[in-house]
């Protein structure tokens, strides 16, 4: 009786701890729900109401505005696809081949002719450029293709000579039918006398468009010019410069053992070529860096980047060579062309030294890229190209150009 009486009161006593464990347990639940509750907000007991704030806020939500559209010169140009000719209608655009229409020749040697007749209805005169396969064979056929296939791909852009037309089902040759240029060759205007010199700040904007092809070039469709120079630079009748000629080009980086499958059989004219390809046969978008930079000395100073002496009588040395340690020992003191006389911004002229000396490096991992040299001469000649027609709003044109490529 005495042993069960115990365990009653053990039981009893472990009921009552269990009850008051459970209800401390509560009671702690309870407290932290309280202090995770919101806590009422506090309202104003005077508050002034404010009918245009009341109406606001009871107002649907306003719908955002559009940017008006940009004008349409400032659009990006669409693209016609260029016409496929048969082989009778470049015979008809060519006089049938007339000497006397021939106005210079390709890189590759073929003959170009000014046409006969518009290539488009109404529209201006064009270049026709023929190849011809004897001589050549496989060789030039793949060539011609080559350079048909990334005149395709590059489209149009306002720095560029387009392609119109082509002609390639014929057995003995093929023709590109591109934009004529009658402004002539950069290379003419530079150093042959029976041209007029051009005036510095058409030279600086001359740079600038030609900068922006090569940026367009590398950054849009990842392409290596390869022949960068002043007779690959045709003016417009309005004095614009157009890169023409990609004979050369290439797609990408790559070694001159592989360079016939990739488009390019030599990458460079004498005085442009870079020498880190010459020595290494290895070709990037810093080659036309390079030859580029040379472009640039070759504005400044009226001397050809090769071949014929420039007005100081030096020759036998390729340009680069020869300025390139007078700009780093003296700037350009002596060294801008004298046919300018004072007609030149110097402070401009220093800073394309500059830019020239960056592009020329030994190194390819030197050179900047072409989208930074572009923006130098933006920067540092902008007073030359805004003060030339046109100039400020096509350097936005441009840019917008960029963004929508």
């Amino acid at each position: 009786m005495d042993v069960a009486m115990a365990l009653a009161t053990v039981f009893f006593c472990l009921l009552l701890l269990a009850s008051a464990a459970i209800s401390l347990l509560l009671l702690r639940l309870c407290l932290a729900a309280l202090r995770r509750a919101p806590a009422p907000a506090a309202r104003a007991p005077y508050a002034a109401v404010d009918p245009e704030a009341a109406a606001r806020a009871a107002a649907p939500p306003a719908v955002p505005q559009q940017e008006p559209p940009l004008p349409a010169a400032w659009a990006k140009p669409k693209a016609p696809e260029p016409r496929r000719l048969a082989w009778r209608e470049v015979e008809a655009l060519t006089g049938g081949f007339d000497e006397a229409a021939v106005v210079g020749r390709g890189g590759s040697g073929g003959a170009v002719y000014l046409s006969r007749i518009p290539v488009l209805a109404g529209g201006p005169p064009a270049a026709v450029k023929v190849h011809r396969w004897c001589g050549g064979g496989e060789r030039r056929l793949g060539a011609f293709r080559r350079e048909l296939d990334l005149l395709r791909r590059v489209g149009r852009h306002p720095r560029l000579v387009a392609l119109l037309a082509y002609s390639d089902d014929h057995e003995e040759g093929g023709a590109l039918v591109l934009e004529y240029m009658p402004g002539g060759t950069l290379a003419d205007r530079l150093h042959h006398a029976a041209t007029p010199p051009l005036t510095w700040r058409h030279r600086m904007r001359v740079l600038h468009d030609v900068a922006a092809a090569l940026e367009h070039l590398h950054d849009a469709v990842s392409i290596v010019h390869g022949d960068v120079s002043a007779s690959n630079v045709l003016l417009d009748a309005g004095g614009r410069a157009r890169l023409c000629d990609l004979g050369s080009a290439c797609e990408g980086t790559f070694s001159a053992a592989v360079a016939p499958a990739r488009g390019a059989a030599a990458v460079g004219s004498p005085g442009y070529a870079d020498p880190f390809f010459l020595r290494t046969g290895i070709v990037s978008k810093k080659s036309d860096v390079y030859g580029f930079g040379v472009l640039l000395l070759e504005a400044l100073t009226g001397s050809p980047a090769a071949g014929a002496p420039g007005p100081d009588g030096v020759g036998g040395q390729y340009l680069a060579a020869r300025v390139l340690p007078r700009v780093r020992a003296a700037g350009v003191a002596g060294l801008v062309d004298g046919r300018l006389g004072d007609g030149y911004d110097a402070v401009e002229a220093g800073d394309v030294a500059r830019i020239a000396v960056e592009c020329v490096a030994p190194q390819p991992g030197l050179r900047p890229t072409m989208a930074q040299v572009r923006a130098a001469v933006a920067e540092k000649a902008a007073r030359s190209i805004a003060a030339t027609d046109g100039g400020e709003s096509d350097l936005k044109l441009l840019d917008l150009f960029r963004m929508a490529s």
